[in-house]
């Protein structure tokens, strides 16, 4: 099963850019085929297709290359940060950008924030569902306060950080599995 695992986040800083770093090669030992898509790699250009999305009728390369990414994953693991009760902009338009490549995707979330990101996943999640994601069963929030994690720390310091979230992960591997498994 080929898994997209999506920053997100465009900041230079991301702490949603650790954890996914931190995800991939633990779902690859899963048996997983883990990939990090980085919105601020991506550099997608606001939603500026003349026609709307639905119709498929993309003329920017830009969408036809994001559209072309997003078809070759069977399943999607959104990681990204709280902001201000909301999601990222950047995670948005990546959304926005798209429609029928999204429709019964399945996805799950990572949210990440003070106390666990709870307001960016409901508002999130409404717009998965507008866009008939197949949400999983799992959806780990990850508790992190700003600067908790340091700017320069190493590999080995964000996995001793998140070691209290390999339960979640365990968890999540358990609900792409069983998402494969129905294919």
């Amino acid at each position: 099963m080929k898994v997209a695992i999506l920053v997100g986040s465009n900041r230079q800083v991301s702490v949603s850019r650790k954890v996914a770093r931190w995800l991939r090669p633990l779902l690859e030992m899963k048996g997983f085929d883990a990939e990090i898509l980085d919105l601020a790699e991506i550099n997608l250009p606001w939603l500026d297709e003349p026609e709307l999305p639905a119709s498929g009728l993309y003329q920017l390369e830009a969408t036809k290359t994001w559209s072309e990414m997003v078809k070759g994953f069977d399943a999607m693991v959104i990681v990204f940060p709280q902001y201000n009760w909301g999601y990222p902009a950047v995670l948005k338009n990546a959304l926005d950008t798209l429609y029928q490549e999204w429709q019964g995707l399945p996805v799950a979330t990572m949210a990440i924030g003070s106390h666990g990101g709870f307001q960016g996943e409901l508002a999130l999640s409404l717009v998965l569902q507008g866009l008939k994601m197949k949400r999983l069963a799992v959806n780990p929030r990850l508790s992190i306060k700003p600067d908790e994690i340091a700017r320069d720390a190493e590999e080995a310091e964000i996995a001793a950080f998140l070691a209290p979230y390999l339960d979640q992960v365990d968890l999540l591997a358990q609900a792409l599995n069983a998402e494969g498994a129905k294919k």
